[in-house]
């Protein structure tokens, strides 16, 4: 079996914001709030649960002591697989691996061929779905943006499903309720022949989300503990923006970020120690001038090295984000954003990187944007790969044997090594000016349509099999009876 992204050697090349004594200072101020301040936990199970662990109950405030915390973070695993559906390659989340993957959940797109900003629908996530399984930098699929024109209280499921038919690769996903996301496992079932079989090889980890500033609702945490109860990835992660849920201070809004996923932690492990448990946010700041969120910015490019440090202090695989824009459509402001971020965060620490292809601050998704970013990936990866040191690639032997005054084109080391050492991309243009013109002056936007136009003629996606199409079917017609 292979892992999807071999990048382990970041430990050589990277970033590391905090040193031991910062990370100290956060987590210390982080227990200061969750035992003093305390949580609200809008949610009953969730209470007694907490209850009987040994936090301290006042209504629905949460205070949760130190020693608690600090044992669910010994409790966790210091690494999660998330497989591919055919267990032929699989994430291992965790240490200095990272994994791109898209975004979910947008409630625009950017149609790649029209340029119209647009609502999705089904058949765009299907679409989304298809271009990400065949693009080979990206390690993970996410439902790409919210649908219309199918039952609004199952767009979860429903888009679920859609990845199911589209993609082999591992699948991160979200979900409404304890309800719907009872069906998603029903269809992993389904997908993997036995619940045994997805415990062992999971092909995907769920995601639920806090009310930031500390407040902890009832649908995301039934959501985040149905996980937990089957003993399946769960990601609970904050999204603190500066300014606005959370204090204007960096340090202040990763402070109230990692009380919300430490409280998830909490809740999760109290359930069933050794949950597979990934903490994480997609914290940022406000722009006081727009009031927009910022999903390019400085302060979020370091918010998020800031949770990975702190991920890595407490041992615990991480979620981030990066590869996105605050640009309205595929210009130079959306090429920057997105290539800085992806740098970033495989320099910083993240582990599963969500949200590649995301515009306009996460209102908009591009499936142009991603394929560019495809790119943008393969030569992250390589930078990130750094320079091996070894006698082969020391080349005393060949440099003695051209001597001075030689070349080393005809050379047989130039060609077994030069595509092993060598980035070779497939969009950024390195032609003579003359070809260029030659082949019509394309920007780097015409050349990623045009590679995406042959992704969706041509690219069969592995998906699943039709009786379990059906049987998947069959599930989401019995959900329904419950609207």
């Amino acid at each position: 079996m292979k892992n999807i992204s071999n990048c382990t050697n970041r430990k050589q090349l990277g970033i590391n914001i905090f040193d031991d004594s910062q990370c100290s200072a956060v987590h210390q101020a982080v227990l200061e709030v969750i035992e003093d301040v305390g949580v609200e936990v809008h949610n009953e199970k969730a209470l007694e649960i907490l209850k009987k662990a040994g936090a301290y109950i006042d209504g629905t405030r949460a205070r949760i002591p130190s020693g608690l915390v600090e044992k669910a973070i010994r409790s966790a695993p210091s690494t999660v697989k998330i497989y591919s559906r055919d267990a032929e390659s699989k994430m291992l989340l965790g240490g200095h691996r990272f994994y791109y993957g898209p975004g979910p959940t947008v409630i625009y797109m950017l149609d790649p061929f029209t340029g119209e900003r647009r609502v999705p629908q089904y058949e765009d996530i299907c679409q989304a779905a298809k271009v990400v399984d065949s693009l080979e930098n990206f390690d993970f699929v996410m439902d790409f943006a919210t649908i219309d024109g199918v039952e609004v209280d199952i767009i979860d499921v429903r888009s679920f499903k859609a990845l199911l038919d589209n993609s082999s690769k591992p699948i991160v996903h979200w979900s409404y309720n304890k309800d719907n996301v009872k069906a998603i496992i029903d269809m992993g079932v389904k997908a993997k022949g036995s619940l045994e079989e997805l415990q062992r090889n999971p092909f995907f980890a769920i995601y639920a989300e806090p009310i930031t500033p500390l407040v902890h609702e009832n649908e995301g945490l039934d959501v985040a503990m149905t996980m937990a109860e089957y003993g399946l990835p769960v990601v609970y992660t904050s999204a603190a923006q500066g300014g606005l849920t959370s204090p204007a201070t960096l340090a202040g809004n990763l402070v109230v970020q990692l009380a919300e996923s430490l409280t998830g932690l909490v809740v999760c492990q109290s359930i069933r120690e050794g949950t597979p448990y990934i903490m994480g946010g997609v914290p940022t700041v406000v722009d006081m001038g727009t009031m927009a969120m910022t999903y390019a910015s400085p302060e979020f490019d370091l918010l998020n090295l800031g949770t990975s440090s702190m991920a890595k202090y407490y041992g615990l695989p991480v979620f981030t984000t990066g590869g996105c824009s605050d640009s309205k459509c595929v210009d130079q402001q959306a090429g920057i954003d997105m290539a800085t971020s992806i740098l970033m965060t495989a320099l910083g620490g993240g582990n599963l990187i969500h949200d590649v292809g995301y515009m306009e601050g996460g209102m908009a998704n591009s499936m142009t944007q991603l394929v560019i970013a495809n790119e943008v990936i393969g030569q992250t990866k390589r930078i990130i790969k750094g320079i091996e040191v070894s006698d082969e690639t020391l080349a005393l032997d060949v440099i003695k044997s051209v001597g001075p005054g030689g070349n080393y084109i005809g050379e047989r080391h130039t060609f077994d090594n030069f595509k092993k050492e060598w980035f070779l991309p497939e969009l950024f243009n390195r032609q003579v000016n003359p070809n260029w013109v030659a082949d019509g002056s394309p920007t780097l936007a015409d050349l990623a349509n045009r590679k995406l136009k042959k992704i969706l003629d041509e690219y069969q996606p592995n998906g699943i099999d039709k009786d379990v199409s059906k049987e998947c079917d069959d599930i989401i017609k019995e959900l329904l009876k419950k609207y």
